[in-house]
């Protein structure tokens, strides 16, 4: 690829020639600044440190985020969306926040020309589902920067905001701390640190209240650690600046959904759809809304302590009284056992079993299902089978896990603590458990119910209750699986398979 090798002139615009590597920018003016830096040392001739590129590269990506013409890609993974750039020797200069920064060539790796939009690290948020968060200014950058480091360089730019003397400069500089509180804010958030995120992100806010990427990713993490007002309260004040911003309406509509308010949750999650058309898991989440609502159009509601029960008012009276009962008998019981206190209602609807399938789309072996709400295909019962109950107490083990832990937890050791409080004897398990250990496939993956049903139990009876659930508060913080094995048991997790595997045959 042929690129373009340029000098300033004493007029102060830039004059280019020919130089292998890099692609072809048009000529603009070079403004000098206390913010430029010359390979590794400042325009005051003072060694820049990682901390102070950290620093500058998030002011470029605040700089560069209004109508890119290049993307400069670097080595260390970040990327700096610019309106122009150019090259002296081994410095790629560009436009930056007061003026002109360089970055040394060698840091470098590619130079996308005529970009069409923002680079990763800069794009729009999208809506935070499981397997998909916003992405805060140059994420690629952030998995190699320590805390220290992101800590350092805020106290860098607070300093420099202390002396800008321009409001010019003050703006751009406080682009660049809130980009920087953003990055540790999610730092903490995949620790499962809520609350220190929760601090950061309002630190971004003060900073720029319109921040579009810290607004989002703070309301998605209210709703993750359960706290549907604060979220409410965060996408709310940004829908008061900006009443047709697509992330902020797809939002709202998740935390209409979630308080069953499903005809003003598919209003906004269509308003957001309109302006993002091409979002994929945007048009599947409007489509589940819809399913939902066509099952559930006429369905009545019953409140009770701790529950939002809706079912079938013409046809369910009978059996919503019941499922209530079962769910407030077991709610003492299973809070206690689980160490947690949820404060908000949870949502448990009951369909016929043909709705049940229908809209959840799963299988007939499936018997209930947690989503964020309890499912049921219990309607039309009488009476309240043991099997019943046990669907239930399962499905309401796993709304109360999700309100102790606001992270991801294993597979197995959700179904493996909703069995054992089912409650599920696991000796009954014991049949499949030794035809998997005769094929030498006996392991918690792939999953299986009985595998995690008997190491849950394991590790409940020969340890303690308190230990397992450690195990869960570490996990949930994001600690790796043997980390975390370490931390609550004092040996890591094939240490204690093997022990598993081992115990087996002494409960024979």
């Amino acid at each position: 690829m042929t690129g373009w090798r340029g000098a300033s002139s004493a007029a102060g615009t830039k004059r280019r020639a020919r130089s292998p590597g890099f692609p072809r920018t048009s000529a603009a003016p070079i403004r000098r600044s206390r913010w430029c830096w010359r390979g590794r040392r400042g325009c005051d001739g003072s060694p820049v440190t990682g901390r102070t590129a950290i620093a500058l590269l998030a002011l470029a990506g605040a700089a560069g985020a209004a109508s890119p013409a290049a993307v400069l890609h670097l080595k260390s993974g970040g990327a700096v969306a610019v309106s122009s750039y150019w090259i002296e020797g081994d410095t790629v200069f560009y436009e930056g926040p007061g003026g002109v920064v360089g970055l040394p060539r060698s840091e470098v790796a590619r130079i996308d020309d005529d970009a069409p939009g923002p680079p990763p690290g800069r794009r729009s948020p999208a809506a935070p589902r499981p397997e998909a968060r916003p992405s805060p200014p140059d994420r690629g950058s952030q998995d190699r920067w320590s805390d220290e480091e992101l800590e350092q360089a805020i106290a860098r730019l607070e300093e420099e905001r202390r002396r800008a003397g321009i409001a010019e400069q003050r703006r751009r500089i406080d682009e660049g701390l809130a980009n920087l509180h953003v990055l540790l804010a999610r730092r903490h958030a995949e620790r499962g640190e809520l609350d220190a995120a929760e601090d950061e992100y309002e630190r971004a806010l003060g900073l720029l209240p319109r921040h579009r990427v810290a607004r989002v990713e703070l309301g998605w993490l209210e709703l993750r650690a359960g706290r549907s007002r604060r979220a409410e309260a965060v996408v709310e004040t940004g829908l008061a600046a900006d009443p047709d911003d697509p992330w902020l309406l797809e939002l709202r509509g998740e935390i209409l959904y979630r308080a069953n308010r499903l005809e003003d949750a598919l209003e906004d999650l269509r308003a957001a759809l309109r302006k993002r058309p091409g979002d994929a898991g945007l048009r599947a989440r409007l489509e589940k809304v819809r399913r939902d609502l066509s099952a559930e159009r006429g369905y009545r509601r019953t409140l009770s302590r701790h529950f939002e029960v809706r079912y079938d008012g013409d046809r369910d009276d009978a059996a919503g009284e019941l499922l209530v009962e079962v769910l407030e008998d077991a709610w003492d019981e299973l809070t206690r056992e689980l160490e947690v206190y949820p404060t908000e209602p949870i949502t448990v609807i009951l369909y016929t079993s043909r709705q049940f399938h229908e809209t959840t789309g799963t299988g007939r072996e499936v018997a209930g299902l947690y989503d964020g709400k309890i499912r049921l295909p219990a309607g039309g019962i009488e009476r309240v089978t043991p099997a019943v109950r046990r669907v239930a107490r399962h499905e309401l083990v796993h709304a109360l896990l999700r309100a102790k832990a606001a992270g991801p937890l294993p597979r197995w050791l959700h179904e493996g603590l909703a069995q054992l409080l089912e409650p599920r004897d696991p000796d009954t398990v014991r049949p499949a458990l030794a035809r998997a250990a005769s094929e030498g496939r006996l392991d918690l993956e792939p999953f299986s119910y009985p595998a995690s049903l008997s190491f849950v139990a394991f590790l409940d009876s020969r340890y303690s209750r308190t230990r397992l659930l450690w195990l869960v508060e570490r996990l949930a913080r994001g600690q790796p699986e043997d980390d975390a094995f370490l931390g609550a048991f004092g040996a890591g997790r094939e240490e204690l398979v093997d022990e598993w595997r081992r115990w087996l045959p002494e409960r024979s």
